[in-house]
C-alpha cells in the first residue's frame, strides 16, 4: 500500500504496540510533535487500529513520564500481562539533573479511562 500520514496523535518515533484482551492498541513512544506540551516526553496512544487505518485521533493520549533532557529517552517495550494488566519500560532523563535511569510502568486501561472520563467534566 501506499504510505500515508497517521493522525497527529501518533506523531512521534520508537513506537511500541500491545493489543488489550478488549482489542484497543497501547502504543508506547517518543512525542516529537512539534507544538506539544508533551514534545520530547514518554506518552501512550490508546485506540482501535480502525482509528489508525481511518486516520482518526484514537480514544486518548496520555504523557506516561515526563522527560527532563531534550528528546534523550523512550526505547520502549510493552508487553500484556495474562490480567490484562499493561506493563511499559523505558529509559529517560525523570529527574531534573540526575543521571538517566529506567522505569517500568504498570496499568490497566480501565484505570486510563477513568481519568480520561474525568478530564473531560
Amino acid at each position: 500500500s501506499e504510505p500515508r500520514e497517521l493522525p497527529g496523535a501518533l506523531t512521534g518515533d520508537r513506537h511500541t504496540a500491545v493489543y488489550a484482551k478488549d482489542g484497543r492498541l497501547f502504543i508506547s513512544f517518543r512525542d516529537t510533535t512539534l507544538e506539544s506540551a508533551t514534545r520530547g516526553d514518554w506518552v501512550a496512544w490508546v485506540g482501535r487500529f480502525e482509528d489508525i487505518e481511518q486516520g482518526r485521533e484514537g480514544q486518548y493520549r496520555v504523557r506516561l513520564m515526563k522527560n527532563h533532557k531534550d528528546f534523550d529517552c523512550c526505547y520502549p517495550g510493552v508487553l500484556r500481562l495474562p490480567d490484562d494488566t499493561i506493563l511499559t519500560t523505558t529509559y529517560g532523563h525523570w529527574t531534573p539533573g540526575e543521571p538517566p535511569y529506567i522505569v517500568s510502568i504498570r496499568l490497566k486501561l480501565a484505570e486510563l479511562d477513568r481519568k480520561a472520563r474525568a478530564l473531560k467534566r
